[in-house]
């Protein structure tokens, strides 16, 4: 399915990360709450260490809410700043900058105990591509300071932004891991827009995406198909169907596929095809 996706300026940002660690006190990683298990580059938990970390489940208000919750209990069993997070509307941010600077309130006492001067929080965000870094680094400092867009990997050199509430933050490029050998974690990749569409073939993520909406958000699925009868049609036949209600038609009025592919991808991207998380909880990861 894949064609090329961890191109070389990921890789000069994975180096520049670890140089930049050095003077960081609090790393922020975000998670696509849809997928958090899938966006989390298992690269990360070494690069950073043990630093202090404060974990956000980004795009919250376009994943299920009970699972939502369910994954909340699961991280912090293991890591207690676990924040959800939806940076559109500000959502759960407040508790992310508060924990930031409680993780960092040590640092901070032992710099006053060398009698050194107080500073800002240091705080690096990171993630992979396209999770909601951007958009979270500009609801903290309450304005458009960092580059943000739908395409994977906009935002390519280091960006400061100083935050009003004593707390300078770093965001970063976004940053896969150079392999991956799990086709369904590379088909959520895909479906949540953390991979170039360039890099896949759009109509064969589609099919396979529409197949668990069948199962994850059928009233959602159904409404935009404007059908009822979906358990009788195959995973192709959807995307058929999508296309056709969207008119995405080519030559003697048959659906093309690709175009139509794009579209159903664009519709799950902004929540129309329902609030759906498609990695499942760990087991017991309610009782976090």
């Amino acid at each position: 399915m894949m064609l090329s996706w961890f191109p070389g300026h990921m890789a000069k940002a994975r180096q520049a990360i670890k140089r930049t660690l050095a003077g960081i006190d609090v790393v922020i990683e975000v998670l696509d709450a849809r997928i958090p298990a899938t966006s989390r580059n298992p690269e990360i938990a070494w690069i950073v260490g043990d630093r202090a970390k404060v974990v956000v489940l980004a795009k919250e208000d376009l994943a299920s809410p009970g699972e939502t919750e369910r994954w909340l209990g699961a991280l912090r069993a293991r890591e207690p700043f676990c924040f959800a997070v939806n940076a559109e509307s500000g959502a759960g941010v407040d508790a992310v900058v508060e924990a930031c600077s409680s993780v960092a309130g040590q640092i901070m006492l032992r710099l006053s105990a060398r009698g050194r001067r107080m500073r800002a929080v240091r705080a690096m965000v990171i993630g992979i591509p396209n999770v909601g870094k951007s958009s979270l680094v500009n609801r903290i400092a309450g304005r458009r300071s960092a580059k943000t867009g739908a395409r994977p990997g906009i935002t390519r050199g280091k960006q400061w932004i100083t935050v009003g509430r004593g707390i300078e933050l770093l965001d970063t490029p976004g940053v896969l891991w150079p392999r991956a050998d799990d086709p369904s974690a590379m088909f959520k990749l895909a479906a949540t827009g953390a991979i170039s569409d360039e890099s896949f073939d759009l109509a064969d993520v589609a099919e396979r995406l529409l197949g668990m909406l069948r199962e994850k958000a059928p009233d959602a699925l159904a409404a935009r198909l404007k059908t009822q009868d979906m358990s009788s049609l195959r995973e192709r036949e959807l995307l058929e169907t999508a296309g056709r209600r969207r008119g995405c038609l080519g030559p003697g009025g048959v659906v093309d596929l690709s175009r139509a592919g794009a579209a159903v991808l664009s519709d799950f991207r902004k929540g129309i095809l329902g609030r759906v998380t498609l990695d499942p909880v760990p087991e017991g990861g309610d009782k976090g």
